[in-house]
């Protein structure tokens, strides 16, 4: 029998230690409003990672700034969707023609 190491043996990392914080990470898409917990460290990188809430009274106030955040985004969705009727109703009421990015019979299948 022999002492041998076996190859495939990885190192382990040593552990960072990061300051920072919880935050919900807020994006509104195409279907709606996207809501993920990540870590904000001090040096301003975001690590993809679950929300910490060491206590009931910071995770309550964390939902309630959640819920106003969220609301927001939803807000804002509302006011863009509707500029973009408008813009549209604009140029369908001053005749001209709209683009919808579709093909254009000059357009070849090759």
């Amino acid at each position: 029998m022999t002492d041998e190491k076996s190859n495939d043996e990885k190192p382990v990392a040593q552990a960072e230690q990061i300051s920072g914080r919880s935050v919900f990470l807020v994006e509104t898409t195409a279907g709606g409003v996207t809501v993920k917990t990540v870590f904000l460290a001090e040096d301003g990188r975001v690590i993809q990672m679950p929300g910490i809430f060491p206590t009931q009274e910071y995770a309550l106030s964390q939902i309630d700034e959640l819920r106003n955040v969220v609301i927001a985004h939803f807000a804002q969705a509302v006011q863009v969707g509707a500029q973009v009727i408008a813009q549209a109703n604009q140029t369908i009421a001053s005749g001209k023609a709209v683009d919808l990015g579709g093909p254009t019979p000059d357009d070849t299948i090759q």
